[in-house]
């Protein structure tokens, strides 16, 4: 593909990178956009569509042995690109994805035989934090995560620079009735739910982990709600001999998570 020099910044080709911190509301577009090389490239590599690739001239040649076949690559001159995504930006690449549908739970998991351990995201909602446990479950061979509605879109821009294009690779499904959806998991896959709770739980470290798991996240200000808690066979907690009364949400998922799939990798 000959890289597309763009001299005017309203050509209609490029306005999916147009002012990206006012268009960053992505949950109901069709498309997405990863900011920078690293992630340009493994949206490459990952099952969604690249549209187009927009880089700056000082940059087109760093990324020319993977550039997409069929997809524009177009050329912004980098004391411009600022003006075209509206905030000030060094990382010299971004790329256009375009979303598909959601996946279904049977064609993932429908046919595994062995353990299973899943993030179930009822209300996170700072995409910092989701970003951070796609990146854990990614480390971590997770098998997915379950998101509830109002969560962040899992590929907003937020959540991919986060979890440094994770969440391109770890399957996430966002269900409107997320209760449904674990009802589902747990006839049809056997799994078993936890809720990690800040207090009042037992310790994360005296319990025998069912062999597939559903690791409910609570909310970042409230925790887990009544119902996922009635939902939940069981609550546990990471003790705290500390002052501290809670650890971060990502923080406390990255011990749960790597504590609950050792057995796995074991």
């Amino acid at each position: 593909m000959t890289p597309i020099l763009i001299h005017d910044l309203d050509d209609p080709r490029i306005a999916e990178y147009r002012s990206l911190k006012a268009t960053n509301a992505t949950r109901h577009l069709g498309h997405f956009v990863v900011e920078g090389e690293r992630l340009v490239e493994r949206l490459i590599a990952s099952r969604f569509p690249v549209a187009s690739v927009l880089v700056t001239d000082r940059h087109v040649e760093k990324l020319g042995t993977t550039l997409p076949e069929g997809a524009p690559v177009y050329v912004v001159p980098s004391d411009r690109i600022h003006d075209l995504v509206g905030y000030s930006f060094h990382r010299g690449a971004m790329a256009c994805g375009i979303k598909l549908p959601p996946p279904d739970w049977r064609a993932l998991w429908g046919a595994a035989t062995g353990p299973l351990t899943f993030a179930v995201c009822p209300q996170v909602s700072n995409p910092e934090n989701l970003g951070s446990i796609a990146r854990l479950c990614d480390a971590f061979d997770v098998a997915g995560i379950l998101a509830g509605p109002s969560c962040p879109d899992p590929l907003s821009r937020r959540v991919l620079r986060v979890s440094m294009g994770s969440a391109l690779r770890v399957p996430i499904i966002v269900a409107d009735d997320l209760l449904g959806l674990a009802s589902e998991l747990e006839s049809g896959l056997g799994v078993a739910f936890l809720a990690a709770v800040a207090d009042d739980g037992e310790p994360f470290g005296l319990v025998d982990p069912p062999r597939r798991l559903g690791l409910v996240l609570g909310d970042e200000d409230r925790g887990v709600d009544a119902d996922w808690l009635r939902r939940c066979s069981r609550a546990i907690t990471i003790p705290m001999p500390g002052k501290a009364s809670s650890l971060n949400v990502s923080t406390a998922a990255a011990i749960l998570l790597y504590h609950f799939t050792r057995r796995e990798r074991a």
